[in-house]
């Protein structure tokens, strides 16, 4: 059962977290948005890989604690990136350059 929850994380993370990086390379999207946009989509996941794992007819308490694990792992992930994007913009607004025209 624990090759199940490196799965869900390796199949929702690595994709997410790619596309994370290359929207905030290419500044399609800030990166403190899409932090916060994870980590309120990492309860619904959660939420998800629970009713994945926790049948309607078993009691299920490993793949409840396996679900619980994956959405606080997922959101996370998510406040890290927005603590990284709030950081990188205030060093922007340290660094900006005041140049006469």
């Amino acid at each position: 059962m624990d090759v199940l929850m490196y799965l869900f994380l390796g199949a929702l993370l690595i994709p997410a977290n790619i596309f994370i990086v290359k929207w905030q390379k290419s500044e399609q999207f800030p990166l403190w948005c899409s932090g916060i946009l994870l980590a309120v989509l990492g309860v619904g996941f959660g939420f998800a890989v629970g009713a994945i794992l926790v049948g309607p007819g078993n009691a299920g308490q490993g793949g409840a604690i396996m679900s619980a694990f994956i959405g606080l792992v997922i959101v996370a992930n998510g406040l890290i990136y927005v603590f990284i994007g709030l950081l990188m913009v205030i060093g922007k607004l340290f660094t900006k350059k005041n140049t006469p025209i």
